[in-house]
């Protein structure tokens, strides 16, 4: 029993000597752990802890001279280390052991007990002993500053970090805000939004009143779509007016509409001066064209810049030619990135609008009696009939501005009828007749015709795709002031 008190004694002393020495306070040399119970062995365990309050002579002297015969290395390391394992089970019995010094430690542990001290549980009193000689920064680990790093300044210094970043967020808005546009680089639905948001309803009211003059206006402006956008892309390049442009070409020479989109142009740089282009207003009436014959009304993107090239030479390459086969028609379709589905599916525009006889008239031949018949054997005799009879004038020959309706008994409407006829041999041009003869085509042709709602819905995606070939945006192209011509 009594060398287990003598080890707790020795320990507890161990961390007096290791803890003053770190805090550089001078210590009186540890008693021999062959007197524990003597009482005179304690008051100098206890004078280190009054010293601070005692005398200030052993002060400068001491905390050089101490550290010398403190031989066990444990002063060096911090004072957890060592003593961790037994240090936990003596704490409380070496406070207790010597009854007389116990009036001294008393004093010394209660001041330092606001300063948190988990390292040294074993000897509260001697680690409080430490904490008052803060003001020699030589141990790092000292309990004596840890209140110091508690109110350091680190919080604050990241709240000024992201103040500066706020300031360029304004300044980048306001260049995204300054252009007419309010998304340039890309097409969008609401392109228009805050730039001109009444240019739809500005080119439906236009495209209503000259439809209501001039019933043939849908299919021309659907038409004229078609050739502006398979030829530079839908660029509102057929529009340009001039000594060998696309509107010169002979394939093109029967387009009709273009005093619609001049009217509509006139009327938005009056709303929204030199924001919308003419190649969205094409795009738009188009679409209207569509909606207002009873079709599906098409969300369309917008964004689009009018093009500056304009070239007959251009056209002949990239149209589609009435004689077309399938086949063709298919290369000059997969050239555009447009499918066997979208060839039939925008054929399909034929529903609305007519033709001049002299754009099927290879469909017929004079036989040796001298009578017009049919050289395709597959159209509907009575229909050949009537369009011999509509065609042809008193001589007999075909009048070049006699027109015919592409979807016979509905072509002021866009339905599905153009299908149904084709299926029965009333198909009006080549490019319409020979969908139906070809396997995979004449299968999507029998889908469109038993359900209208099928044709609406591929109609609404081929469109899309149909008015976004080689569109121009930004520095690409440019927003004409007048559609006929380019800006300069």
């Amino acid at each position: 029993m009594d060398q287990m008190r003598r080890q707790r004694i020795v320990l507890c002393l161990v961390l007096v000597s290791s803890v003053l020495a770190l805090a550089g306070v001078a210590s009186s040399q540890p008693p021999s752990p062959s007197k524990p119970p003597s009482p005179s062995a304690t008051p100098p365990a206890a004078r280190p802890p009054s010293q601070r309050a005692a005398t200030p002579t052993p002060k400068p002297p001491s905390p050089r001279a101490a550290p010398k015969p403190l031989s066990p290395p444990t002063a060096t390391a911090p004072s957890p280390r060592p003593p961790s394992p037994p240090a936990t089970s003596p704490a409380p019995k070496t406070s207790s052991s010597p009854p007389s010094a116990a009036p001294a430690p008393r004093q010394a542990s209660s001041p330092p007990a606001a300063t948190p001290t988990p390292r040294t549980p074993p000897s509260p009193p001697t680690l409080r002993l430490s904490s008052p000689p803060a003001a020699t920064p030589a141990t790092k680990s000292s309990p004596s500053t840890s209140p110091a790093p508690r109110p350091s300044p680190r919080p604050p210094t990241p709240p000024p970090a992201p103040k500066p970043s706020p300031p360029p967020a304004p300044t980048r808005s306001k260049t995204n805000s300054s252009p007419a546009t309010s998304s340039p680089g890309q097409l969008s639905p609401s392109f228009y939004s805050l730039s001109c948001p009444s240019v739809e309803l500005a080119v439906r009211d236009v495209v209503r009143s000259a439809s209501t003059l001039d019933p043939t206006i849908p299919g021309k402006l659907l038409r004229m779509l078609f050739h502006d956008c398979f030829v530079e892309g839908c660029d509102a390049s057929v529009l340009i007016q001039g000594s060998g442009t696309e509107r010169t070409d002979p394939a093109n020479l029967s387009l009709g509409g273009f005093n619609v989109i001049d009217s509509a142009k006139r009327l938005l740089e009056a709303i929204c001066p030199a924001t919308v282009s003419c190649s969205d207003i094409l795009v738009l009436a188009a679409r209207d064209a569509v909606t207002l014959t009873g079709g599906p009304l098409v969300p369309v993107a917008l964004g689009r810049r009018d093009g500056l090239v304009s070239l007959a030479s251009n056209v002949r390459a990239n149209i589609i030619d009435t004689g077309f086969s399938v086949d063709a028609m298919a290369r000059s379709f997969a050239a555009k990135g447009l499918t066997l589905d979208d060839l039939v599916t925008l054929s399909g525009g034929h529903t609305i609008g007519s033709a001049h006889c002299t754009t099927f008239g290879e469909r017929f031949r004079v036989d040796s009696n001298g009578s017009t018949v049919p050289v395709d054997e597959a159209m509907n005799a009575d229909y050949a009939g009537e369009l011999i009879r509509a065609c042809s004038a008193v001589n007999g020959t075909v009048s070049s501005s006699t027109t015919v309706d592409c979807d016979e008994g509905s072509a002021s409407r866009f339905d599905n009828t153009y299908f149904a006829n084709l299926l029965d041999g009333r198909g009006l041009l080549r490019t319409d007749a020979v969908l139906v003869q070809n396997a995979t085509t004449r299968a999507t042709v029998e889908a469109f015709a038993r359900s209208e709602e099928s044709f609406f819905a591929s109609w609404s995606a081929s469109f899309a795709r149909l008015t976004s070939l080689g569109v121009k945006i930004a520095a690409e192209g440019e927003v004409r002031r007048s559609c006929s011509r380019v800006n300069g």
